[in-house]
């Protein structure tokens, strides 16, 4: 539900003498080749950067290829093949944990170089780095469900001096300390979702809220269940309640419902009512000036489907496919 720590693609400089070597990876490893900065944003955790710089008789610039594989498996492949001596160089950039902030992220490294006895340097810098030996602690404020884009990572990177295992397993056993240290250990909240559907669609209505709390990282699912909310004085309806525990701002919560409510035609898909202690939070203060409540679901579903990834698009346009059959 919330992933604060995960592994960054590897990246693996092959230099080859030989066309053939390409052709023969191409066949064997599924290659898909990207401008350098593209591979880069695109680039996702148990994915490698493969770059093969031009012959030594040929101008021209590195091609850049993702392959969903690990540099040992290319490396065993060739060597197996007997590629090996086509092989001119081979070299791997150190390797990469991601952790996300939300606030102060100055502290945090303060507290990690102190706990790893790392040291501090630059993005730009990263990508030239020779000491494999070292792993790169990147920083940034996005969800980690999706790829990383440079645009997003914060400029100072630590390097630990440490195997990769053995800190990736430190961070993740610590990583709500250094989350919650970052943000000056203020309080998360706790918000309560309240789920209302006249078609009683409650099975796919829960999958499709699960689906985007899981994709956006929005907190921490405390509970969920069955409860009774009052839409008039002693006129009692069942709702599917969720308890979430959550480090964002209330207002980014119900935005977030907002557009889930309604599809982008303005048809009206659930009540979603969201809670913060007992007080309810009202759509009223998001809205623009004359829009009512349809025309701002609308519109906050168009930024929502804008920040999902493309394959959530379509399992959530395949659940709500499945309501509005259930309609009729």
């Amino acid at each position: 539900m919330l992933s604060l720590v995960r592994s960054g693609a590897r990246i693996l400089l092959l230099r080859i003498d030989d066309g053939a070597v390409l052709e023969a990876l191409s066949e064997e490893f599924s290659l898909t080749e990207k401008r350098y900065q593209a591979a880069l944003d695109q680039s996702f955790e148990g994915q490698t950067l493969l770059l093969i710089p031009p012959f030594a008789d040929s101008p021209g610039t590195a091609r850049v290829f993702q392959a969903g594989s690990d540099p040992a498996e290319l490396l065993a492949f060739l060597l197996n093949s007997r590629f090996g001596e086509h092989i001119v160089e081979a070299r791997t950039l150190p390797r990469t944990i991601l952790f996300r902030i939300s606030g102060n992220y100055g502290e945090v490294i303060k507290q990690m170089q102190s706990d790893f006895k790392a040291k501090v340097g630059k993005i730009p810098f990263f990508l030239r780095w020779r000491d494999s030996t070292r792993v790169a602690i990147i920083f940034t404020l996005k969800n980690l469900n999706g790829p990383v884009a440079m645009k997003d990572i914060c400029p100072d990177v630590l390097y630990v001096k440490m195997p990769y295992e053995t800190l990736l397993r430190n961070l993740r056993s610590r990583a709500m300390t250094y989350f919650n240290e970052a943000r000056g250990h203020e309080d998360w909240k706790s918000l309560e979702i309240r789920l209302y559907d006249s078609w009683e669609r409650y099975d796919l209505q829960t999958r499709r809220l699960r689906l985007i709390l899981e994709e956006m990282e929005l907190g921490l699912v405390l509970g969920e269940g069955w409860g009774k909310d009052y839409a008039h004085v002693l006129m009692a309806v069942t709702v599917y309640r969720f308890h979430l525990a959550t480090f964002l701002d209330v207002q980014q919560i119900k935005e977030i419902l907002l557009g889930l409510e309604y599809d982008l035609s303005g048809k009206r898909l659930a009540d979603l009512d969201l809670y913060e202690e007992k007080k309810k939070t009202s759509w009223g203060a998001m809205a623009k000036k004359e829009e009512n409540r349809e025309m701002a679901g609308v519109r906050f579903r168009k930024e929502l489907m804008k920040k999902l990834l493309p394959a959530t698009r379509r399992k959530l346009a395949r659940v709500e496919k499945k309501m509005v059959k259930q309609e009729k």
